[in-house]
């Protein structure tokens, strides 16, 4: 009923609200019934066309401007039915002054507070930045305080897992195999010179002594011999380096030509058994005709020749050396086997490293600077194949070399 809709008026306005509704009830014909207080007719005229709207059923939004007022109403225009009929027509406004200024105050509020945001956004990125960026910092020093004098030093892993930490990682491995490779380096330049310097000096001083006085025509031979075993030891020498940079440079070109590798081997073990027989050591071969193969000859004699001197050399008096023939359908296999010393398992891993040796004294003593087998690694992969080596310490050694029975230059 009427009254209780105006009771219902007189409840909401008799309530402390933040937003103050302002309700006016017309009757069917548009004539107002039930105005409040804070409603001016004058100031909001009753909009034909939202009244049309609401007699069909809509709910009718309208954004109004009044006289002398600066912000707009919203208007809420609604029918209201009774017995299926239009009996009223309700509208509520809203003077949109309380959420205008709260808006406003809020932009105040931003122009205020931005600045202070934007500063402290900057200062905290620099922050953060900073921090995140201290590890890489640290890494810069520390790698920049290595040099050729401290390769030993390494960094400090943050133990974070992130990509720093593993960072951190991977330059101190890349430092161990720089370490690694400069002692390698250092001891190898210091192992040539003095290999260099060994027949050199015994040339010269033996040159002086022999120039010193008269000399027999045998003192004479005898200088010349050793002069020319000092030479030929400094020629292998030379030959082995140059072998090293060619096969770094990688220019090596092999030289392919169909040979029988059985007669090649004969060859070598009538070669290397005068050596042999002085240390009373046996070379066994055991002849298989029929083993053609392509490859580079003079590449493939230097490995045979340097994996026999090996074994002759690191075999003690009264012992063997035996070679192999195995065809493996594509492959030939070459095994040299002796009776020698042996390698130890923790070196057998190492041994085809370039300038590696097992004991520095007994391959001085023999000649080597740990070149010989790095060579014939090289040169059996030139050549598509494999080297392999089985060792037991105090039992011998057994080198198996694999090749194909033909391949091509590519």
């Amino acid at each position: 009923t009427l009254n209780d809709l105006n009771s219902a008026i007189a409840l909401e306005f008799s309530e402390d609200r933040y937003y103050k509704l302002s309700i006016r009830l017309l009757d069917a014909g548009g004539k107002t019934i039930i105005v409040s207080d804070n409603f001016s007719v004058q100031d909001l005229e009753t909009s034909e066309i939202a009244v049309t709207k609401a007699k069909g059923g809509e709910s009718v939004f309208q954004s109004v401007r009044v006289r002398e007022r600066k912000y707009p109403f919203r208007l809420l225009t609604k029918a209201i039915d009774q017995d299926g009929s239009l009996k009223y027509i309700l509208q509520i406004g809203l003077y949109m002054k309380p959420l205008y200024k709260t808006i406003e105050n809020l932009k105040s509020n931003l122009l205020i507070l931005m600045p202070i945001l934007i500063a402290l956004s900057i200062a905290g990125g620099w922050f953060l930045a900073r921090r995140s960026l201290l590890p890489i910092e640290n890494i810069t020093r520390t790698t920049r305080e290595i040099t050729a004098s401290n390769l030993n030093k390494r960094l400090l892993p943050t133990h974070t897992g992130d990509e720093v930490d593993e960072l951190a990682n991977t330059i101190n491995l890349m430092l161990d195999r720089i370490e690694d490779s400069f002692v390698r380096i250092v001891q190898f330049t210091s192992d040539v010179s003095h290999e260099l310097r060994t027949p050199v000096a015994a040339i010269k001083t033996g040159t002086e002594v022999m120039l010193s006085r008269e000399r027999t025509v045998e003192e004479y031979r005898e200088l010349l011999e050793n002069n020319l075993s000092a030479l030929e030891r400094m020629t292998r020498m030379i030959s082995d380096l140059l072998e090293i940079s060619r096969s770094d440079s990688g220019v090596n070109i092999l030289h392919l030509k169909s040979f029988n590798l059985g007669n090649m081997l004969k060859e070598l073990q009538n070669k290397f058994r005068l050596i042999s027989e002085t240390k009373n050591i046996n070379i066994l071969f055991n002849e298989v005709p029929g083993f053609q193969i392509t490859g580079d000859k003079d590449l493939l004699r230097r490995v045979f020749s340097n994996l026999l001197d090996n074994a002759i050399k690191f075999t003690s008096s009264g012992g063997s050396v035996s070679i192999t023939l195995t065809d493996r359908g594509n492959d030939i296999v070459t095994g040299i086997k002796d009776t020698g010393i042996g390698i130890s398992e923790e070196h057998l891993e190492k041994i085809f490293d370039r300038f590696f040796r097992v004991d520095t004294s007994r391959s001085r003593d023999t000649g080597g600077i740990g070149l010989g087998l790095n060579i014939c690694k090289n040169v059996v992969e030139l050549h598509k194949g494999n080297i392999d080596v089985k060792s037991k310490t105090g039992i011998g050694s057994t080198f198996e070399v694999i090749l194909p029975k033909n391949i091509t230059n590519s």
